[in-house]
């Protein structure tokens, strides 16, 4: 398999960047940067084993769990799987002052971007977004939040399109803006 042949996801597919046939130190050096590459919360929770983070963020926030972090980065258990649940971002947030994380009914439903598939399916995509959209402001969500950005710029485009009461902030900016609070 080729470098041109892979479709690759983040830190979790960055072995299979380098051909088998490669030399072993660049391999090796691969295996190394894979091993020390990190989502954020991945980053706070399982290396600094950060429990909660600090400060305030007075808000009402709907986190969105994409299907990369649930499936690929285990940062929540989803619901599909039968394990004891866990939410790893959830539980970083909610050490905030002020924070009310407020829940969809269908916590971990996809937003319908999938990459290429927002594209091929736009019609369906649009809708599965506006759905998990109409979903958080059920909930009562003023800002929705997520680890992934290609969620955030999908519902992003679908929030001013049709003009929604929604923000989007990916969860870097929520903790970085309590902080500064």
């Amino acid at each position: 398999m080729s470098v041109g042949e892979l479709r690759v996801d983040g830190a979790v597919h960055y072995r299979e960047l380098i051909d088998h046939q490669a030399p072993p130190e660049l391999r090796a050096g691969l295996d190394r940067l894979a091993r020390s590459t990190h989502e954020l919360c991945e980053f706070l929770i399982d290396v600094m084993k950060l429990e909660r983070a600090s400060g305030r963020f007075a808000h009402k926030v709907g986190l969105h769990h994409s299907r990369h972090g649930l499936r690929e980065l285990r940062l929540g258990s989803g619901t599909e799987r039968r394990i004891p649940r866990f939410d790893k971002v959830g539980r970083l947030l909610s050490g905030l002052d002020g924070i009310e994380l407020m829940t969809p009914a269908r916590v971990d439903e996809c937003c319908g971007f999938g990459g290429t598939f927002a594209v091929t399916e736009d019609a369906v995509s649009c809708a599965m977004g506006r759905d998990r959209l109409a979903d958080h402001e059920r909930a009562g969500a003023e800002i929705v939040t997520a680890v992934d950005m290609s969620c955030l710029m999908h519902l992003d485009g679908l929030i001013r399109r049709d003009k929604r009461p929604l923000r989007v902030m990916h969860v870097a900016e929520i903790l970085a803006a309590a902080t500064v609070a």
